[in-house]
């Protein structure tokens, strides 16, 4: 995962195509008059736009080592078979470019475009057996185990763009260079078991991150729906190449011998999106003037005034802490054999948010994406009961939170129930997205146990970490009240369907890494803000936030390589957020025959 710096500069890149979309609001009154030589429509301009979809990582690998005789799969080398564990998971992002018709009328477009996305697809795979030594015959690694596969955490294309224009409908090729962080994970070893005894056996321990650089290709059909804004469906396909990674022997026992695996990276993209397209000319910075003049030289404040369509979009600044916690018990009805809890979990994070309401039905769309990273401080407790634990005595450690991230996000759409000139209170079903990323470093035995953390692991060491992606079902109600320039709303959803895909990883226990986690659970998410208005168009806000998600042991599994373990899994955060926004007039939008009441 990239460092704090980096993710911060990622984060706030899908929020260039909203804030590019506010500064146009003032260009129909600041662009230079129509040439009159051009067509009632051109898709000649500069757009950027916001885009959502699906997307798959085809996760082939292969087997890789380099022998104890320096030959590829040579002596001693483990003899594994090839997987290929496919992913997929909900993509978001932006992208900017620029397009020239040739000519009035059908013609030919060319340009160039683009766009970075969050694509949290992982994937793991694992083998286990008996694995035979190359060249050694009747010689097996027993017990084995083998796992590989990674992580694609974001993605960025830069394309060009060609194709045909139908009047509005544009339909293109298009191709380029793709960029994304890729982090790669791969561990061989022998005579594992969750509880056995780490000695007599070779450990291939490897795991690599990296900026990777490939070629991506495909097309996709655009409709303008007025002269400013435009839908589009989409569909690329990418591929960043392979790499290889290796590791020696940890344990010693095969000095010679490095074992790992070749991971190639490519696969499908699917996305539908919305493009703002600005007038000739570059945009301006009106809305940063507007707040400026606002907060210098006030002027009388005039409320704004309901249209057919209300549209409002801004930013956010958030800041949240909270804590993950999984219980672990063993088959049947048994005691809990293991928990391991993750506290303080502080998080910076960006957001963009959007709203749209239809005022002659009292219909509305509403939502927010938004992402972070995870500060170093908070703390991670590993608590181990016998019977079956090494040491046979109870253990306690104790490590430190490093890093992480953090994205979430939700969509919703409903209907006021009540409404006034003042107050409205709307019901609404939607759609929420989590995922929280730690790690952790160091670690210290707290209890009794003679052999788990015995003599510690330095700070400098990542022992643990913990992948979650959350998604749930949203039921809610949202309520909003308006005093003169103060605006108080209030948001509480129940997640009636909650569902968790996850891994956790023990980095100095390869055999029992990584953990898949699933689990189908409940929760609830509430919010509330007030908000001011500096202008009829701008606004200023606080609020907070808290969520809670939660799946029971009778639904939730922790799978370890040879075993699968009833879980119960828990995560709960709350924080503060400081807002701006802008509000989008009918005009602005130029949408034309669909303002119609």
């Amino acid at each position: 995962m990239p460092g704090p710096t980096t993710r911060i500069l990622l984060t706030l890149i899908p929020l260039a195509g909203f804030a590019a979309d506010a500064l146009a609001a003032d260009l129909t009154r600041r662009a230079a008059l129509p040439d009159p030589s051009l067509p009632v429509f051109t898709w000649t301009g500069i757009y950027s736009g916001l885009f959502t979809g699906y997307g798959r990582l085809d996760n082939r690998t292969s087997p890789a080592c380099i022998g104890a005789d320096g030959r590829t799969n040579g002596l001693q080398c483990p003899v594994r078979s090839a997987f290929s564990p496919k992913a997929d998971d909900v993509v978001a992002g932006s992208e900017v470019g620029y397009t020239y018709q040739l000519s009035p009328g059908p013609s030919l477009v060319v340009g160039a475009a683009g766009d970075y996305q969050f694509t949290p697809i992982r994937s793991y795979g694992v083998r286990t057996g008996a694995f035979a030594q190359a060249g050694q015959p009747g010689a097996v690694y027993p017990g084995g185990v083998y796992q590989a596969g990674q992580r694609l955490d974001w993605l960025g294309t830069a394309r060009g763009k060609i194709g045909y224009a139908f009047d509005r409908v544009f339909i293109y090729g298009t191709g380029g260079v793709a960029f994304g962080s890729v982090r790669l994970d791969t561990a061989t070893t022998a005579d594992g078991g969750a509880f056995g005894e780490r000695v007599n056996r070779p450990d291939f321990d490897a795991r690599k991150s990296a900026l990777r650089v490939g070629w991506v290709a495909g097309g996709g059909v655009e409709y303008a729906i007025s002269p400013h804004l435009s839908i589009k469906g989409e569909a690329l396909y990418y591929d960043l190449g392979a790499r290889t990674v290796l590791a020696g022997d940890a344990s010693g026992l095969r000095p010679g011998v490095a074992a790992g695996t070749r991971v190639e990276t490519s696969g499908v993209l699917g996305r539908i999106g919305l493009n703002y397209r600005f007038d000739r000319g570059l945009p301006v910075i009106g809305p940063f003037v507007d707040v400026g003049k606002a907060l210098i030289d006030p002027v009388p404040y005039v409320p704004p005034v309901a249209q057919t369509w209300d549209f409002e979009i801004g930013n956010r600044y958030v800041y949240n802490s909270g804590s993950f916690s999984k219980a672990l018990y063993r088959p049947g009805n048994e005691p809990m054999a293991s928990r391991l809890s993750y506290r303080d979990v502080a998080a910076h994070s960006t957001e963009t948010f959007a709203r749209l309401d239809h005022n002659p039905t009292g219909l509305f769309a509403k939502g927010f994406l938004g992402s972070g990273f995870v500060t170093s401080g908070g703390r991670v407790t590993n608590e181990d009961d016998p019977p079956g634990l090494r040491g046979n005595a109870p253990s306690n450690t104790l490590s430190r939170i490093r890093d992480g991230g953090v994205v979430i996000s939700a969509v919703d759409a409903g209907y006021h129930v009540l409404r006034t000139d003042t107050f409205r209170l709307g019901a609404f079903v939607g759609y929420q997205s989590a995922i929280e990323r730690v790690n952790a470093a160091g670690l210290v035995q707290t209890a009794a146990n003679p052999v788990i953390g015995a003599g510690g692991v330095p700070n400098s060491v990542v022992v643990a970490s913990q992948d979650n992606h959350w998604t749930a079902l949203r039921v809610g109600l949202v309520g909003e009240a308006r005093f003169d320039r103060f605006t108080l709303s209030l948001e509480g959803a129940y997640l009636p369907v909650v569902g968790l895909d996850g891994y956790g990883r023990h980095w100095l226990r390869p055999d029992i890494t990584p953990q898949a986690e699933h689990g189908t659970g409940s929760g609830y998410f509430l919010q509330g803000m007030i908000a001011y208005d500096l202008t009829s168009k701008i606004s200023i806000g606080v609020g907070a936030r808290t969520w809670r998600m939660t799946v029971d042991r009778q639904d939730g599994t922790a799978q370890l390589p040879a075993l699968a373990q009833p879980a119960k899994f828990v995560s709960e955060r709350y924080g503060a957020f400081a807002q701006i926004s802008y509000r989008f007039t009918e005009s602005d939008l130029d949408l034309g025959g669909l303002m119609a009441k």
